[in-house]
């Protein structure tokens, strides 16, 4: 699954399983530590690899960070993706779990 956006950057291979745990998670706006604990009872994922995926996510405009109220928040493209995730999953069958997203 390849997701558009407008940046020169590369992007690596993202599962899309992480990508859309984070991205619901954040449609309310979610602290660190609250995220973290929400990623882990879905699937194990370190604290590092987690900061990785928000770095990504934040650097193509997916989530950004509020740091006044130091929470996570799902911008539109995010809201995009989550879309683009459901609808890729509805016509293959997949699960998340088979989606892998790279951003161009």
């Amino acid at each position: 699954m390849r997701f558009t956006n407008h940046r020169n950057t590369k992007s690596p291979k993202l599962r899309g399983v992480i990508v859309e745990s984070i991205l619901t998670s954040c449609v309310n706006g979610v602290s660190i530590c609250e995220l973290s604990l929400k990623i882990q009872r879905i699937l194990p994922l370190s604290h590092r690899d987690l900061k990785r995926y928000l770095f990504y996510l934040i650097n193509y405009d997916l989530v950004s960070y509020d740091g006044q109220r130091q929470l996570f928040i799902t911008e539109e493209g995010g809201f995009d993706l989550l879309h683009m995730i459901n609808k890729e999953k509805k016509m293959t069958m997949a699960n998340s779990e088979d989606i892998v997203i790279m951003i161009e």
